[in-house]
C-alpha cells in the first residue's frame, strides 16, 4: 500500500534517476497482457510508484509519499508505460556518462 491505496499489477517499466537515488517504476507493460495478468488495470489503470536507492549500503524501500494513480485521469483509467526524462532516458544519458559523451542538457 503506497497513500492508503494497493499497489495494483506488478513492477513492469523502470527508470533510474540521474543521481542513482530513485527509481521510478509502472505497473503496465503492454494492454495485451496487462488484460491476461492484470485485469485490474483495464478497469482501474495504472500507478506509478517510486523505489529509493540506499547507494551506501545498499537496498531498496518503497517511497510512502509518492504515487501517481492513472486511474483517476479525466479520461478515465489509463496504462502508462515508460518514463522518460526530457532530452532523453536517463539510460542513455548515464550510458553517455561512461563512453565519456559529455551531455549538452
Amino acid at each position: 500500500y503506497v497513500k492508503g491505496q494497493r499497489l495494483r499489477g506488478g513492477p513492469q517499466m523502470i527508470q533510474l534517476s540521474l543521481d542513482g537515488k530513485r527509481l521510478y517504476v509502472t505497473t503496465s507493460l503492454f494492454a495485451k497482457w496487462d488484460d491476461q495478468f492484470y485485469p485490474e488495470l483495464a478497469k482501474e489503470g495504472c500507478q506509478m510508484y517510486i523505489l529509493d536507492v540506499n547507494n551506501v549500503t545498499g537496498g531498496l524501500s518503497l517511497n510512502p509519499n509518492f504515487l501517481v494513480d492513472f486511474g483517476k485521469e479525466p479520461q478515465g483509467p489509463m496504462l502508462a508505460h515508460e518514463v522518460r526524462y526530457p532530452g532523453g532516458d536517463c539510460s542513455s544519458d548515464i550510458w553517455l556518462a561512461h563512453t565519456g559523451v559529455k551531455n549538452k542538457m
